[in-house]
């Protein structure tokens, strides 16, 4: 595949994934999403197997089951709850797909203490970053605050990966940031927060798979509609993807350490709190707002029917 080609397949594949991760509990054909996309399904298909290495079908069923297991280990959702997030309409099936692609069933998956993926990308993480495991004075529940964040939208690109995808993360990062430091400049909009995270559910996606991102969190509301507009139509070239983040309550950290730095202690922290129940998530999707380089703010969504 030329370059010029694979990038153009590589932003229709990334709008893809965006179209799916937005919609994990719904059942989306390849036709669906070529249709939103105005391509042939068969062309995107196999453009989709090219550069994922795995199939469309595949790749979507996957990170179902990844979203099932990381609500699993964090969240106080029961069995019940979590198959029909995942878009199953029987626990028996949900079952039986689970054991299929993790070799456990849900209740032993729930109660293992560590998974292989997890291990492998916490290690990866430290040799890459140099940081630390803990920073017990920083991550703890005393420093924590708690948020109520209205409903945003996140304007974001996935970071290139290579199968390396720290690595990758922290090599282009200041670029990405540079970029959307200018469309928040143009935009006039300060306190749009400028923030990165993984669309996956960290302990259990393969590390070579795992897909970070950096983006422009926009809050949803009539005041910002004129924003959103200029956003989709004004900076169409950079060719950001979307993504809906509902209104939530957050354990909320500021901390005095970059983004690399803070990654590692920062998951530590979070499964270390929902394994001794201080709290549960209410989905995978804690990240953090890129406020300097030496500094950073830490976003962890939380289940507040489970207790304070």
């Amino acid at each position: 595949m030329r370059n010029n080609t694979r990038a153009h397949w590589q932003q229709l594949v990334d709008r893809a994934i965006a179209i799916t991760d937005n919609n994990l509990s719904l059942d989306l054909s390849i036709k669906a999403v070529a249709d939103q996309l105005s391509v042939d399904a068969q062309t995107l298909g196999r453009r989709f197997e090219d550069l994922k290495e795995e199939s469309f079908k595949q790749f979507t069923k996957r990170r179902k089951l990844e979203n099932a297991g990381g609500l699993l280990r964090h969240s106080p959702f029961s069995i019940s709850q979590i198959a029909d997030r995942c878009g199953y309409n029987t626990i028996q099936a949900f079952s039986k797909a689970f054991a299929e692609e993790h070799e456990l069933t849900p209740t032993a998956y729930r109660d293992r203490l560590y998974l292989p993926n997890e291990l492998a990308t916490l290690n990866k993480t430290k040799i890459i970053t140099s940081s630390h495991e803990t920073e017990d004075d920083i991550f703890c529940m005393d420093n924590l605050q708690e948020r109520q964040e209205n409903a945003t939208t996140l304007y974001y690109t996935i970071l290139p990966s290579q199968h390396d995808p720290i690595r990758n993360m922290v090599a282009h990062m200041l670029h990405y940031i540079q970029q959307f430091r200018i469309i928040r400049s143009t935009l006039m909009i300060p306190d749009a927060r400028i923030i990165t995270g993984t669309l996956d559910a960290v302990p259990v996606v393969d590390y070579e798979k795992m897909m970070m991102y950096v983006g422009l969190q926009v809050p949803m509301c009539k005041a910002f509609e004129v924003i959103h507009r200029q956003i989709k139509f004004g900076f169409h070239t950079c060719h950001l993807l979307e993504k809906e983040m509902p209104a939530s309550n957050y354990k909320f950290l500021k901390v005095n350490m970059g983004f690399a730095d803070a990654g590692l202690p920062m998951y530590n922290f979070i499964n270390t709190s929902c394994r001794q129940g201080f709290f549960k998530l209410n989905s995978n999707q804690f990240f953090m707002s890129l406020t300097g380089l030496t500094e950073c703010e830490v976003f962890i969504p939380w289940e507040r029917r489970y207790g304070a």
